[in-house]
């Protein structure tokens, strides 16, 4: 099976496996800790950003520079593979300094897991074909969620799941989306939503692509801009009601290629999975439309080397 149609089969078991998830107890924000890179990065931002600011999130790097960070704090460790070497160092730091640790990973008999002291299993449905992350990150982001959070029964996700899907074929009508740069812009939420959505651009077409908040955006990144860029604002209004939409249509008059989301009559759980979801949506029938059948960081096997060299132990 080839890594396109994998992330495809992946993208649909979230439909059945996301609401069945088996969730943790809920802890203190203010005594949580969460640590991972990239996608698991963005996992634990989102927990983050739905704490009010109260669980904070970090690179292992920060940690391993800054032990301190997790001063009364419990440290919760995502990765799905248990592989990745900063976080198994952070997981060997932290029991140097007595900090409790828990691993959040799909693989219990993994390094990590070993250096831990709790761990907390991921059980989702999987291809076990390498390809862009997709049911992975809902299921680590969920969980997450589940620990900071009183994250009630989920049963709405497939009524998300088949609007997202639907707008992604709305949008894909009305908008070319040349797959050489993305811009995501998003507030609160959305901003680390729009992160995973440049990091799947980035590991499926090679492109260049980027997430920004939207007044940061409006500062200076603003005039790095092209023509052929797609710049997709998500907007739930809780900051401004009518800044993204005005950033949209002000875009569209100078003929810049932008595209907006509204997502202001749905909670914030909602907004973020409908959100995910498109995105996954979008780079799927991108893909098929541009006839890909693997994903760039697969065919890139120099740099897929480089990368797995100095990211794995």
């Amino acid at each position: 099976m080839n890594s396109i149609a994998a992330m495809e089969l992946e993208i649909k078991y979230q439909v059945q496996d996301l609401p069945k998830l088996i969730r943790p107890n809920n802890i203190n924000p203010d005594c949580c800790l969460f640590i991972g890179s990239g996608d698991s990065f963005v996992a634990g931002l989102i927990a983050h950003y739905a704490s009010r600011g109260r669980a904070i999130t970090c690179n292992p790097v920060e940690f391993l520079l800054n032990p301190s960070i997790a001063d009364k704090r419990q440290i919760y460790i995502i990765s799905i593979s248990g592989r990745t070497n900063a976080n198994i160092l952070s997981a060997q730091m932290a029991r140097k300094h007595k900090i409790r640790t828990t691993a959040i990973t799909r693989k219990p008999e993994s390094i990590l897991a070993k250096y831990c002291d709790d761990i907390i299993k991921l059980s989702y449905k999987s291809t076990d074909v390498l390809t862009s992350g997709t049911i992975g990150f809902t299921s680590c982001m969920l969980t997450c969620l589940s620990l900071i959070s009183d994250l009630k029964e989920i049963n709405y996700i497939d009524k998300v799941y088949f609007q997202a899907k639907i707008e992604a074929d709305d949008l894909l009508e009305k908008h070319s989306m040349d797959i050489s740069s993305f811009i995501f812009l998003g507030d609160g939420l959305l901003f680390p939503v729009g992160i995973y959505g440049a990091l799947k651009m980035n590991e499926i077409f090679g492109s260049r692509s980027y997430a920004y908040m939207i007044d940061e955006f409006c500062h200076s990144p603003i005039f790095s801009i092209r023509r052929e860029d797609n710049i997709i604002i998500f907007d739930k209004g809780d900051y401004d009601k009518k800044k993204a939409r005005v950033l949209c249509k002000r875009l569209d008059k100078i003929s810049y290629s932008s595209i907006y989301v509204d997502l202001k009559k749905l909670t914030g759980i909602e907004a973020v999975l409908k959100s995910i979801f498109l995105i996954q949506f979008l780079m799927l029938k991108i893909a098929k439309r541009n006839g890909l059948k693997e994903c760039f960081f697969i065919c890139n096997k120099e740099l897929l080397k480089l990368s797995s060299d100095l990211i794995y132990k």
